[in-house]
């Protein structure tokens, strides 16, 4: 797995989906769903960090200009 700080969070977001749509199709062996699935849980954690940070920057921007 790439270093979750490497990619944007449009990289991450696309890497998620491709996660899920393997994960959907079930034809993955038991051991690469579960990297899989721990994998999107880790991307997951990181882009909600990243929509938090973002969502506190807007507020921030918000008030300065109020």
């Amino acid at each position: 797995m790439t270093d979750l700080n490497n990619l944007s969070f449009e990289e991450q977001m696309q890497r998620l989906e491709q996660i899920v749509e393997i994960l959907d199709d079930g034809e993955a062996a038991l051991d690469e769903m579960l990297a899989l699935y721990e994998e999107g849980m880790k991307r997951s954690q990181y882009c909600r960090e990243y929509l938090e940070k973002a969502e506190q920057k807007v507020t921030l921007i918000q008030n300065a200009a109020s």
